[in-house]
């Protein structure tokens, strides 16, 4: 019988086509919503690294001012750390890997004078960055820690720069001019991308990964420009050395720790270092240093905003209206057949086939409405993608999601036809055969 009902509900379908499609619209809109939110959620919420997320630890010390915390809610230390400070600690010999970065900008200036100079983004850090964080080498390597040591004028670049600049990958050993300074390559980075951009939680944490990777040390002898959050409690010395030398925060710093033994060991390296700084005056603030997990971290730093989460609600809430407003119409298309449901009941059709019958035909406009539901999902993330390119990363269809979103729109649209199909069972013959 359920193939038979099923084309019963086709013809149900095509008799009312109105409002049949706005059953099913309805039904799109309110998943789409949804989906479009859950997944801009979902995305930004992902584990960026999740083979190394428990390994990858932000430092943070409080070298804040005496006299207030830097959060007073939270008490939590600053989320950056002194030029310096990353600087003494990369130089600790503790057997760890460990980056102190910050982000910057440089001109490249190709040797082709037909190439347009052009901006692009610098990160300045320790050669360990990129075993730490996996990057992708296409050709080539880092730098070696003699040439970190050295202030070495060598750079890594990213696949898409090489290609820009001399329209081919294989460029190790090449030089490439950044703001009238030449750099020889040792390495290409192939096509990286992490989502969220977890290592720099000051910027943008939806841009890519950099094009350009300097050595820190380069920065700091050519004193590039700080692109990012810099924050001081008291007034720094002047120009770029009066900064770096200053207790202003401006630099992240990650260390690889691969076990709760290493961390607890870090721990207490940490400790030593601080009391050490206390004997030149500095980290007048009780002890308040932590390392902290990547997913831990961009929870703490509140990574994925508000109205982020505040859409999603909206989204759900929307869902679920638009159920009921299908319920309604689907209450109302169902009742509207009591003739001929009671005929049915007076020639024997027992109760639980009048409410297989009509859930069926639920179940069909419950799928007419996810399909429909995935177009105009796809529509709304090229929408989203078109009107801010930076979520172009974060609005891509997650299969899994919409597979679970599908299945709730389906049993939700099964659900709100249940009533209707029950109370459509309910019809009494003989009152329905006396009008008609």
């Amino acid at each position: 019988m359920t193939s038979y009902y099923l084309k019963l509900a086709l013809l149900a379908l095509r008799r009312t086509p109105v409002l049949s499609s706005l059953m099913v619209l309805a039904i799109a809109l309110g998943l789409a919503t949804a989906m479009t939110a859950f997944t801009v959620l979902y995305r930004m919420s992902n584990n960026p690294i999740p083979h190394k997320s428990d390994v990858l630890h932000a430092v943070q010390l409080d070298a804040w001012s005496p006299d207030q915390a830097y959060d007073r809610e939270t008490n939590l230390p600053p989320n950056q750390l002194t030029h310096g400070d990353s600087r003494r600690l990369m130089a600790l010999d503790d057997g760890y890997r460990k980056t102190g970065m910050w982000r910057s900008r440089v001109v490249v200036v190709p040797e082709d004078t037909n190439v347009r100079p052009r901006n692009a983004s610098a990160r300045l850090v320790a050669p360990d960055f990129f075993p730490m964080f996996d990057t992708p080498f296409l050709h080539g390597q880092a730098w070696s820690a003699e040439q970190e040591a050295s202030a070495a004028r060598v750079t890594v670049i990213s696949r898409e720069l090489a290609e820009r600049v001399f329209n081919r990958t294989d460029v190790v050993g090449e030089r490439i001019y950044f703001d009238n300074e030449n750099f020889q390559i040792v390495g290409v980075l192939d096509t990286w991308k992490l989502s969220p951009l977890f290592y720099d939680i000051t910027n943008d944490v939806l841009n890519d990964p950099e094009d350009v990777f300097l050595p820190f040390s380069v920065g700091t002898a050519k004193e590039m420009d700080i692109h990012g959050n810099v924050n001081c409690w008291q007034s720094p010395g002047e120009g770029f050395k009066g900064l770096i030398d200053s207790e202003c925060i401006m630099t992240q710093f990650w260390v690889e720790l691969p076990d709760a033994a290493a961390r607890e060991r870090y721990l207490s390296l940490l400790d030593g270092y601080v009391a050490e700084q206390r004997k030149a005056g500095r980290f007048a603030r009780p002890n308040n240093h932590r390392v902290t997990a990547v997913m831990p971290w961009l929870e703490q730093n509140e990574v994925i905003p508000n109205d982020t989460r505040m859409f999603v609600g909206i989204g759900v809430a929307f869902l679920l209206v638009c159920l009921l407003n299908a319920t309604g119409l689907l209450l109302a298309k169902f009742l509207r057949k009591s003739g001929e449901i009671g005929l049915r009941r007076a020639l024997g059709a027992p109760k639980r086939e009048v409410f297989k019958q009509h859930l069926i035909e639920s179940g069909l406009i419950g799928i007419f409405g996810a399909v429909a539901g995935l177009l105009l999902t796809l529509a709304g993330l090229a929408a989203i993608r078109a009107l801010m390119p930076r979520f172009e990363a974060i609005a891509q269809l997650d299969l899994a999601l919409f597979a679970a979103l599908f299945a709730t729109a389906l049993i939700g649209a099964i659900a709100a036809g249940a009533y209707p199909a029950w109370r459509a069972c309910q019809v009494m013959p003989a009152s329905q055969l006396k009008t008609h």
